[in-house]
């Protein structure tokens, strides 16, 4: 009876192991089948190449060799690398298949917002600090001072990392958030100091600040603007480093 009752479990092992194995041949085929047609079949050859209207500016010369080909068999990876090496003044770029027959490329142009003069030229800096592009002729943005730079690691659509920069970012994000403050015009920032960060504002007022509750201390200086505190034609500068802000007037427009 013992043996009877082994060879019937062997039987059934091997009618399982069939069955699986054909189950397996069958997906197997199928999956092969299915990869022919993904990738041989006209319906998915690139037919049209649609980028964001963000970044018209991109040159889709450079991208018609795509079409024609099929869209499985691009590497969307290398596309992404290329682009993003062409255009480092582009952010959050995409590269993505819309089915059956087209590429999409996703991606906001990067916004301008500093300049530091390095090089007998002006690197132009966006709001994280980006490397976006140099220019022989100073742009109308604040000329940042006081940022260390490492020249070996300088390249355009790096980051620019460090302390003072990312102070200066904050600073300049919340002037251009503000409704009052983003009419001033910023003409230079010196930030080699984190305890002593001067912005010269207008024709001659400075702004001074620290590394401390920045954002307060805007909030402050945004009350005295609203509260009609502040002429830029007579103060010569505010400092908002202590408890209460000292606000000098100019001793010129005063007589």
């Amino acid at each position: 009876m013992a043996k009877k009752s082994s060879v019937n479990i062997s039987r059934i092992a091997v009618i399982r192991a069939i069955v699986f194995l054909f189950i397996g041949f069958v997906l197997f085929t199928g999956y092969v089948n299915a990869v022919e047609f993904l990738t041989s079949s006209p319906l998915f050859e690139i037919k049209d190449v649609m980028i964001d209207r963000s970044i018209g500016f991109i040159d889709l010369r450079s991208l018609k060799d795509l079409k024609g080909n099929n869209i499985f068999k691009v590497d969307i990876r290398k596309i992404d690398r290329q682009i993003a090496q062409r255009y480092p003044y582009i952010a959050q770029l995409r590269v993505v298949r819309q089915l059956p027959d087209r590429i999409l490329i996703l991606a906001k142009k990067r916004e301008p917002l500093m300049q530091i003069f390095i090089r007998k030229k002006y690197l132009i800096l966006d709001t994280e600090g980006v490397a976006l592009y140099y220019t022989l002729q100073p742009a109308a943005l604040p000329q940042i001072y006081g940022i260390p730079l490492e020249h070996d690691w300088l390249f355009l659509g790096g980051h620019i990392r460090g302390p003072e920069l990312s102070k200066v970012v904050d600073i300049l994000d919340a002037f251009k958030a503000s409704p009052y403050l983003r009419k001033w015009r910023i003409h230079a920032v010196q930030a080699e100091n984190l305890s002593k960060i001067d912005l010269l504002v207008g024709e001659n007022m400075h702004v001074i600040l620290d590394q401390e509750d920045t954002q307060d201390k805007i909030d402050v200086l945004q009350m005295l603007i609203s509260a009609n505190k502040i002429d830029l034609n007579q103060v010569k500068y505010i400092d908002l480093r202590f408890k209460e802000p000292v606000i000098a007037n100019n001793v010129e427009a005063k007589e």
